[in-house]
């Protein structure tokens, strides 16, 4: 039986988050990108969970627990390190009222659980997802569908200057004859700012706010596997300075794609770690 330490894990969340941060002050981008990359393959799971996935299993591409790689008919090998995350777990307390009466009251608290990547387990082959590569596919069918799903209106035209596609409150604007890809990828941008951006104040970061979308649309084609030049941006650009904005554009940016990516690939059930 392996004994874990919820506050060693929770240390380990916080080193790993720091020495991002340190990394990003320094300029360093390709170790961001690495984090965004680790976010598309593990959208399922919490921002402070990626962090420790990333921390210990640098190249994990697939984790699960014990009984559910048993369940796939897959083994871990003996002497496997197990990849630490945290859980949320509730448990039900009963409080004492003044009247007399009890009522039951729902605590929230983490736990540490074990998991393992696919290459630390030995057994049945997995099922393949659908390779992508540079064309988005059914993908961009279901983005479509995704942003109709929140009233928001998709139109193409080339009157919008240089800009590939353009946010308009409520308004999606897509230049014509874009390679799929393009669309895929310059749809998902804008998309972010209709999320994430509609609404904030005039005085918003504006470097920040398309350093986030970009980084949205980089977390949700890593997920689907295709290939685009958002892979490129300079993604240290998220860094204002403050530590706090920093946490919070990372939040927002997972949050944001896990939705995205939920609704575009339905078959893979989303976890609750």
């Amino acid at each position: 039986m392996i004994k874990t330490n919820t506050n060693q894990t929770k240390q380990l969340a916080k080193e790993a988050t720091d020495q991002l941060i340190e990394a990003v002050e320094a300029g360093k981008s390709e170790k961001l990108k690495a984090y965004l990359a680790m976010m598309g393959k593990f959208h399922r799971y919490s921002f402070g969970n990626v962090m420790l996935i990333g921390a210990q299993k640098p190249n994990a591409s697939r984790v699960a627990g014990y009984r559910t790689w048993k369940k796939l008919g897959r083994q871990v090998k003996k002497g496997e390190k197990a990849i630490r995350i945290l859980a949320p777990m509730v448990r039900r307390n009963k409080r004492q009222q003044e009247e007399g009466d009890d009522q039951e009251e729902n605590v929230t608290f983490f736990k540490t659980v074990c998991v393992w990547d696919t290459t630390q387990t030995d057994g049945k082959p997995l099922p393949e997802f659908s390779e992508v590569a540079g064309d988005p596919g059914k993908y961009i069918d279901r983005l479509k569908g995704y942003v109709a799903s929140r009233g928001i209106k998709l139109e193409y035209s080339n009157s919008i200057g240089r800009a590939e596609g353009l946010s308009a409150k409520g308004r999606i604007i897509l230049r014509k004859n874009l390679s799929p890809a393009e669309e895929f990828s310059v749809l998902l941008h804008e998309l972010s700012h209709e999320t994430l951006h509609q609404g904030e104040e005039p005085t918003k970061n504006k470097t920040v706010q398309e350093t986030e979308a970009e980084a949205v649309a980089f977390v949700v084609c890593q997920a689907v596997g295709l290939d685009t030049n958002t892979a490129s941006s300079d993604y240290v650009q998220l860094y204002d300075g403050k530590k706090e904005t920093l946490i919070s554009s990372l939040e927002r940016i997972q949050q944001t794609a896990a939705d995205i990516i939920d609704n575009l690939m339905p078959e893979q059930k989303r976890s609750a770690a």
